[in-house]
């Protein structure tokens, strides 16, 4: 079921001045600084957005994408200076849509059913999560937190491929959509990209809805 239209496809690009030649990144070690260097750039974006930019996105979410009924959207808890979706999902969640949460079992993620109030427990790296016994859910839509992301779609992620992992073996047997909810400032044109990393569908920010064509 797919939980969302998209309509036509168009590729956007654009540049914010972070971008940085794409050879610079051939190796692990320049990803993991590229991942410093995202890191303090989004804390400067949450701090100049502020609180209003999770009410900014979740209007363009809402805006700019027709939910299918009854679809499962899968948030996150946000941490640091993340973009909080949980605006987003407190208006998916009243409109009648299942919501569920990620945990991190074994080197897998597991989405577990929460709803906008329930208590979360401290997971892996301390992020909020569905204790093991909530019911287990299988999402229609992601929405999924970045350091990162680039003009063709790739996000730059914390490095332990959770989300690359779970979207490659879903998108072989079904159709799943991953919306990237982000500043504007995190923007690249170009990101290092290794075989197993996973496209997004799009990417939406306080200003504005990027959508990627996928192959």
């Amino acid at each position: 079921m797919a939980p969302t239209c998209f309509g036509r496809p168009v590729r956007i690009r654009a540049f914010d001045g972070m971008a940085v030649p794409p050879t610079s990144f051939e190796s692990v070690l320049n990803k993991q600084e590229l991942r410093i260097e995202a890191l303090a750039k989004r804390s400067r974006a949450a701090e100049a957005a502020g609180p209003k930019a999770a009410l900014l996105i979740a209007r363009r979410v809402l805006g700019d994408f027709v939910f299918m009924k009854g679809a499962i959207i899968a948030g996150y808890a946000a941490i640091g200076s993340e973009a909080d979706p949980f605006p987003l999902m407190a208006t998916l969640s009243g409109q009648g849509h299942p919501l569920c949460l990620p945990r991190v079992e074994g080197k897998q993620l597991a989405f577990r059913a929460w709803k906008p109030g329930e208590p979360l427990i401290p997971g892996k790296m301390n992020v909020p999560e569905p204790a093991a016994s909530a019911k287990e859910r299988r999402p229609d839509l992601l929405l999924v937190p970045l350091l990162a992301f680039d003009s063709d779609g790739y996000r730059l992620g914390y490095g332990a491929g959770y989300y690359d992992r779970h979207l490659s073996e879903a998108r072989q047997k079904r159709t799943i959509r991953a919306i990237g909810i982000a500043y504007a400032a995190q923007h690249v044109e170009k990101l290092p990209r290794e075989p197993h990393d996973e496209p997004l569908d799009a990417v939406v920010t306080q200003e504005r809805v990027w959508r990627f064509e996928r192959t």
